[in-house]
């Protein structure tokens, strides 16, 4: 049984509105927590058919299904872009410079200490339990769990009437550090698998780190150009229409180009986003197209998130539950805040050193809005066939999981407990 592509298009819209009819009528949750949840129910109730029915043959249906949904090139190549776009377009643009250098040591620094930490974490662990874990898929494992994920952390900041400064830092940091992530994350893979192919000889890394620095600012300075180009048209039409379908050409343009020559696209669109956040276009945009362009992103914005969260939930029918599974789960959640308390901390006493305090409970709170998603899913799912794929996915799947369900359901708790929330005025509905 095989899909064309508009076929699994279709399918997947279908399952994914059904499981939002579910998550709207019956556990009434956001949208990230619900449909996880709904997707994570499916996939355990088609494992526990197989398991007491296996005449049947529902797993085998089912698995045969799910792989043909290539959840990595389906997130990391068109996804991504208009959810990235959609997300730095609504974020306080003047609140995020100023936050500036917090924003850019936690994307920046803090995204390479929390990977570096996280993958000697890692391994230490996987060497304790008797798994056979190279120290560069450790890093490449790093690497893929260190981000914070946009899409689950924007969704969250949307729920819960943050202290400012701290909405800014986090929206900030998980537009920026994700594109850092995944630059970090092709280096990393291209280092292990060329380990991999020489049994452990000598890899050219300043390549690499050549290539990943070209990537990320050529993404930056190609999301900047188009953009500038993208407003300056804005300012030559006056029709909501048109100028709605400008922004979309402008996210497609420079993600299609980026791809096409191997630079970031992620860094390119939120750059891109930005410009188009920015006051100078919103007043290029025709009075009734400042409404309408929010709300189309809006729609975007949330449908996009719902498959996403929702086939994150399918995608773990992939993993071969064990109790060694179960304990990398449980330990990949546990070493992931560990490592990004302590990259944070480390980060606040280099502020420190320059006259800017913060307050401890400011680090905890940084640490737990700190939630990982479908990004880390897509880049764990897209590694070559190796005996350490399934060690990885199932901390990566811990660690999802866990941050998803728990961290982003009590941050707004925590938020009002510390000082630094408000309970919301007027809540988005969870549908």
């Amino acid at each position: 049984m095989t899909f064309n592509l508009f076929e699994m298009a279709a399918l997947i819209l279908a399952a994914t509105t059904v499981a939002c009819w579910i998550n709207a009528n019956t556990l009434k949750l956001p949208v990230a927590v619900g449909l996880l949840i709904v997707g994570l129910a499916v996939s355990g109730a088609i494992a526990l058919t197989d398991m007491f029915s296996p005449g049947l043959g529902a797993g085998a249906v089912f698995r045969l299904l799910e792989r043909q949904i290539d959840y990595p090139a389906l997130v990391l190549n068109f996804l991504l872009c208009y959810l990235l776009f959609a997300g730095a377009m609504n974020v306080n643009l003047d609140a995020m410079i100023r936050r500036g250098w917090a924003v850019a040591m936690l994307a920046l620094f803090g995204t390479v200490i929390t990977a570096s930490l996280i993958a000697a974490a890692f391994w230490a662990l996987c060497h304790a339990l008797g798994i056979a874990m190279p120290v560069s898929w450790a890093l490449v494992f790093g690497a893929l769990i260190s981000p914070t994920d946009p899409i689950a952390v924007l969704a969250m900041t949307k729920r819960t009437d943050l202290e400012p400064h701290l909405q800014a830092t986090l929206e900030g940091e998980a537009l920026f550090n994700d594109g850092v992530a995944v630059v970090l994350f092709k280096a990393l893979l291209a280092y292990a698998i060329g380990q991999t192919a020489v049994g452990g000889g000598h890899t050219d890394f300043s390549v690499i780190a050549q290539h990943a620095a070209i990537e990320a600012f050529g993404g930056i300075a190609l999301g900047l150009a188009v953009a500038v180009v993208a407003v300056v048209v804005l300012y030559a039409v006056n029709d909501w229409i048109t100028e709605t379908m400008i922004t979309i050409a402008t996210a497609t343009i420079v993600y299609a180009v980026a791809l096409h020559f191997e630079l970031s696209g992620p860094l390119g669109v939120v750059a891109a986003g930005l410009v188009m956040a920015s006051q100078w276009a919103r007043q290029a945009l025709a009075p009734h197209a400042k409404e309408y362009v929010h709300v189309f992103w809006h729609i975007v914005d949330e449908g996009m998130n719902a498959v996403l969260f929702f086939l994150v939930g399918i995608k773990a029918i992939a993993l071969s539950l064990s109790p060694l599974a179960l304990l990398l789960m449980a330990a990949g959640a546990a070493m992931v805040l560990a490592a990004r308390w302590i990259a944070v901390s480390s980060l606040g006493v280099m502020l420190l050193a320059v006259g800017n305090k913060i307050p401890l409970k400011f680090y905890n709170v940084l640490t737990w809005a700190g939630v990982r998603g479908g990004l880390s899913v897509a880049m764990v799912l897209s590694l070559p066939d190796i005996p350490e794929r399934q060690a990885i996915f199932a901390a990566t799947l811990g660690v999802v999981i866990f941050s998803i369900v728990v961290q982003s359901m009590t941050m707004e708790a925590l938020a009002l407990r510390t000082g630094y929330g408000s309970a919301k005025a007027d809540p988005e509905p969870t549908h």
